[in-house]
């Protein structure tokens, strides 16, 4: 069974509460495959909530920035707006629905620019112990100089990262691997527990097995994917 909420436009599904004192978010651009919400939830040992339902290119975009591939609309730059929009509504309203008890961990998984998101919001605040970002969009037009001036805050959660060995081989994407490379080391220095996996395939690969890969780095005492 899964539980439906509709909140400022955006759709959230989530897993029957599997455990009161975890949960892992997932911001997600498209349907995932008939019960693998809920048997993931049992896999992991932790409540599952999937938000889609967003405007992906801008509320998952740090600051305005030009359109990638050149002649795409430019980027609104609305994260801040959108990282509010959890943190106030969202997340209190569903987590209040499910039982879900305050102060539980929770984690956020993104993928491409919701990936991304992930990392910018876990520099700037602790709303999730953890993080795992597939495929995320470090290209970014100036993602990676901005983690550069930053001092990086300690963090007892864990970061996971993957990337296709496909994608530093893009045209218009290619920085992504050189990028997201030191954005790891830059991560690890600040001493956080940072993973990364390269993986088969493109930006587009295997969609559900790199959930399961993410969601066995964040659970590994649990899961057995």
């Amino acid at each position: 069974m899964t539980r439906k909420f509709e909140i400022a436009g955006l759709q959230c599904v989530s897993s029957e509460p599997v455990s009161s004192d975890r949960v892992a978010w997932i911001l997600y651009p498209m349907d995932l495959p008939a019960g693998w919400l809920e048997a993931a939830a049992e896999r992991y040992g932790t409540t599952i909530v999937v938000v889609t339902g967003m405007d992906w290119q801008n509320v998952f975009s740090p600051w305005p920035a030009p359109g990638v591939p050149a002649g795409t609309p430019d980027f609104k730059g609305e994260s801040p707006e959108f990282l509010s929009l959890l943190q106030q509504k969202v997340i209190p309203q569903v987590e209040s629905a499910l039982g879900i008890a305050p102060g539980a961990e929770r984690s956020l998984v993104g993928v491409s620019m919701s990936g991304l998101f992930a990392l910018w919001q876990w520099v700037l605040c602790d709303t999730f112990k953890n993080i795992a970002s597939l495929s995320g969009s470090f290209w970014y037009e100036g993602f990676l100089a901005w983690l550069r001036r930053r001092p990086i805050p300690a963090k007892s959660g864990k970061g996971y990262f993957l990337l296709g060995d496909q994608e530093p081989k893009s045209k218009v994407f290619g920085s992504v691997g050189v990028n997201t490379q030191d954005i790891i080391e830059l991560l690890r220095g600040a001493g956080i527990d940072v993973e990364f996996q390269s993986v088969p395939g493109n930006h587009y690969s295997d969609p559900v097995p790199r959930l399961e890969k993410a969601f066995s780095a964040l659970y590994p005492a649990v899961g057995h994917a």
